[in-house]
């Protein structure tokens, strides 16, 4: 009697299982193309005159987060294949019976894993960017870094109101997104098979122009469309690891190292 075959893994289009291909990626489109719009309606309205007086600029980082976790839900997809895990807070599709406290002590593991891969990439790329950094910019003021009470609350707002929201919805929701539209498998675990990563690069490079052209019109001046650079690479890290963990790290380290240049 011959071994049972092994269970599938399960659709990255689950949720739009029995549709043809082609309605899929189409779907997908439609998707990426009326949340990113919304979000960027509300991000262009929040920056403007008056909502910018009342200080309306500062709930950007809620609406990317918000904008994040509604697109997810909204699919019906487990959340771990959009590269986050918010068990017991957020659970996926099944549902996650355990309690925040558990999922954060289970999960520290991860966490360190993902610290030390970024730590590692700050290492290899931020001495080559600040060697080539004073040939296309000047710092304003004098370069200094001391942790007091400011620098912690930069770190903080950097870490979870700036990288955290930004990849949430941009490398978690639009990335995935765009993988779809464009036939790329995503498993559940987000990742991507390894031959299919050359397919990956062409949403990886949506995703960064889409990224870009969100901060230009939040500060509209051509300077901020470099962010589409770094952007190629907090998009690879995603796929590297499958979670945003990494990518949010390096993108928040990447923040504050540029902010040292300039020395803000």
């Amino acid at each position: 009697m011959s071994a049972p075959a092994p269970a599938s893994a399960p659709s990255p289009e689950a949720s739009e299982s029995g549709r043809p291909a082609g309605d899929r990626g189409r779907g997908s489109r439609r998707a990426i193309f009326w949340s990113y719009l919304l979000v960027n309606a509300l991000l262009v309205a929040f920056s403007r005159g008056v909502s910018k007086s009342w200080g309306l600029h500062e709930l950007i980082p809620v609406v990317f987060l918000l904008g994040g976790l509604w697109s997810i839900r909204r699919d019906g997809d487990d959340t771990g294949r959009y590269g986050v895990k918010l068990g017991g807070l957020f659970p996926g599709a099944e549902g996650d019976p355990r309690s925040l406290v558990r999922t954060v002590w289970e999960g520290l593991p991860a966490a360190l894993r993902e610290t030390l891969l970024a730590a590692g990439l700050c290492l290899l790329i931020f001495p080559v960017y600040a060697w080539a950094w004073p040939l296309f910019n000047r710092p304003i003021g004098p370069r200094h870094f001391t942790l007091d009470a400011a620098r912690w609350q930069e770190l903080a707002t950097q870490l979870l109101a700036v990288a955290f929201t930004e990849e949430l919805y941009f490398r978690g929701y639009v990335l995935t997104r765009c993988l779809d539209a464009a036939g790329v498998p995503v498993g559940p675990d987000g990742r991507v098979a390894r031959g299919d990563l050359a397919r990956s690069a062409l949403p990886v490079a949506v995703t960064a122009a889409l990224f870009a052209v969100t901060h230009v019109l939040v500060e509209p001046t051509i300077p901020r469309a470099a962010v589409f650079f770094p952007a190629l690479l907090f998009g690879a890290v995603r796929l590297w690891r499958g979670g945003i963990g990494a990518a949010v790290l390096l993108h928040a380290a990447s923040n504050v190292f540029e902010t040292w240049l300039e020395g803000r």
